[in-house]
């Protein structure tokens, strides 16, 4: 079942909507249509009480105002693109500086800032946007759809499409911040993590990847079998100190749509598993978060290509082709232990 109410009004006075997908369990996903966001995901926990998973704000002002990309779609591009420069068929496009001397997540104009015509088809919440071309300086005129479905056995299910008519730089990502306490305000570094990856991309200054991948065998990032967030968060270790914490890239193993990454909160016994077809995922443990919430209350797995793709041709390209349409599916499922 999914149910329609009004979310909040725009300053503009467009209206902004929030959809609730329940399922037959009787858990809950919920997305609002400014910056085709993830609001809340509830599920029952090991008691069978109802639990939001995911930081999230009561109005639509705190998303106006907000400067950490909660729950928000990033596009066109997620994370970084060093030197806000980004060479496409020869020809260098400028983009928005808004991360030192960096472009983040496709600057002031990226999706996540902006309302989306939306509607319900087929058991989803789809959304639709378009983009002009050189809009935040990305090339070609585009379309971009998102579809949210969440089924019976409690996967929420996004799938991303984007039309282009000329040759351009698309990766996209769901920043949610996961919580799987009982106690929002309580820090993350007790869930346990596994993340299916031998090697992360090596971190310069501005989190700027060098290009090289490193083994994790012996360090910090070495979440091949599950282990608290904070079990090594705080060591002495350069990569971590860029970071001021986890804030990194990790190189998936395996293709095709996997279980690519698992957290488990033994307080309320909610386990997540992440399924993605991207390469790699980005673990951010909510390091530099704003008020109202604390540092370290919610830690983000978004899955993406590597970031500044586009400066590395070691790493999965990013350009998708005049005519060709972008694809890719990620998927966050939930049970309790």
């Amino acid at each position: 079942m999914i149910r329609q109410e009004i979310f909040g009004t725009m300053p503009s006075g467009e209206k902004v909507y929030r959809y609730i997908m329940t399922n037959a369990s009787g858990n809950e996903a919920s997305v609002i249509d400014y910056g085709a966001t993830i609001h809340r995901v509830c599920v029952k926990d090991k008691t069978g009480e109802l639990r939001d998973t995911t930081l999230s704000y009561e109005t639509l002002e705190g998303y106006l105002a907000d400067n950490c990309y909660l729950g928000a779609c990033v596009g066109p591009h997620a994370n970084r693109i060093a030197g806000a420069q980004m060479p496409v068929n020869g020809t260098l496009h400028e983009l928005q500086i808004n991360d030192g001397p960096n472009n983040l997540h496709s600057g002031s104009v990226g999706w996540g800032k902006r309302v989306w015509k939306s509607t319900v088809e087929g058991g989803a919440v789809v959304m639709r946007t378009a983009a002009p071309d050189g809009e935040g300086g990305f090339p070609g005129n585009r379309t971009a759809v998102v579809r949210y479905h969440f089924t019976d056995d409690n996967t929420l299910t996004i799938c991303y499409e984007v039309e282009t008519d000329a040759d351009t730089v698309l990766n996209m990502t769901n920043h949610t911040y996961f919580n799987l306490g009982a106690n929002k305000q309580e820090h993350i570094f007790l869930t346990e993590l596994k993340i299916d990856a031998d090697a992360v991309t090596e971190a310069g200054p501005g989190l700027i990847p060098t290009g090289k991948i490193t083994p994790v065998e012996g360090t910090p990032f070495d979440f091949r079998q599950a282990k608290r967030i904070g079990q090594d968060a705080f060591r002495v270790d350069g990569q971590l100190a860029l970071g001021q914490g986890y804030d990194h890239n990790f190189v998936l193993n395996g293709s095709g749509y996997r279980v690519v990454a698992e957290a488990y909160e033994p307080n309320t016994g909610i386990f997540m598993e992440v399924l993605t077809e991207e390469p790699g995922i980005q673990l951010y443990a909510g390091n530099c978060m704003g008020a109202p919430f604390a540092h370290n209350t919610g830690f983000c797995l978004e899955t993406q290509h590597y970031p500044d793709s586009v400066h590395h041709e070691n790493f999965p390209p990013v350009i998708t082709k005049a005519g060709e349409t972008y694809r890719t599916k990620t998927g966050y499922r939930f049970s309790v232990r």
